[in-house]
């Protein structure tokens, strides 16, 4: 029996993500604050055959989540995948102390407080998988996003010094980087979003990236290829991109 983690659980990617790993013999840990969410989700991912068991945990709580943790592995063992999800991206002003703390807080320590727990048993048993959900926005700091990028450029170096001491034991790490899907977090943004995904279909790519153990998840491409552009520039010169991308 496959034992899964996911945290965020309880709307767009991470829910689309417990529907698709939702099949007979699974036992789905689904961690989220709004645990009315939550119970609106397992029926359906029982329906599919699958162990749904809820948690309303907070992933900025470390000791709440060690507690998740210890009780994870008494009951049932340790979690052949972990996709540590939950992020939020604060305020449109993107760029104050508050925001940066809040947003630290959750896409940040809330991955560390995920998976730092499980860690020395996944080492010890020699396997298992963690997934990461970072952005292609930690490629480069963008307007009114400055702490929503720095998380995410920050879970880009940590998953990366993490894959490279984790695997040694057996444990592979995956950095999951969508662009734009369809989220309650991109609803509200007031520009274009190009090459935008459904949640499904992000679901989709990152369950066959991550069959196929990959390091690091990008899509969709066109957009990975932009910014790893702007992110080579000078950066004077991306600056007057980013501008004239606004019409300014």
């Amino acid at each position: 029996m496959s034992v899964l983690l996911i945290t965020g659980a309880s709307s767009g990617l991470g829910w689309a993500l417990a529907n698709i790993y939702a099949e007979p013999g699974v036992t789905l840990h689904l961690v989220a604050r709004r645990s009315d969410r939550l119970r609106s989700l397992a029926p359906l991912l029982a329906d599919r055959g699958a162990r749904p068991v809820l948690h309303e945990t907070d992933v900025r709580d470390q000791t709440q989540m060690e507690e998740l943790a210890t009780g994870i592995l008494e009951s049932s063992g340790i979690p052949s995948l972990i996709i540590a999800n939950a992020g939020v991206r604060g305020e449109e002003e993107g760029n104050d102390s508050k925001t940066m703390k809040l947003v630290f807080d959750t896409n940040v320590l809330g991955v560390l407080n995920t998976v730092l727990p499980f860690l020395p048993s996944m080492k010890t048993q020699g396997g298992g998988q963690i997934a990461v959900v970072g952005s292609l926005a930690g490629y480069r700091g963008l307007p009114k996003a400055g702490a929503y990028c720095a998380s995410k450029a920050a879970l880009a170096a940590w998953t990366d010094a993490l894959r490279y001491e984790a695997e040694t034991s057996g444990v592979t790490v995956t950095l999951i980087n969508p662009g734009f899907v369809v989220t309650e977090m991109t609803r509200k943004n007031p520009y274009p979003m190009p090459f935008l995904l459904t949640a499904p279909e992000a679901a989709r790519k990152i369950r066959a990236g991550l069959g196929k153990g990959r390091a690091r998840i990008e899509f969709p491409l066109p957009l990975v290829l932009l910014v790893r552009i702007l992110a080579l520039l000078p950066p004077r010169l991306g600056d007057r991109l980013l501008r004239l991308a606004q019409g300014r």
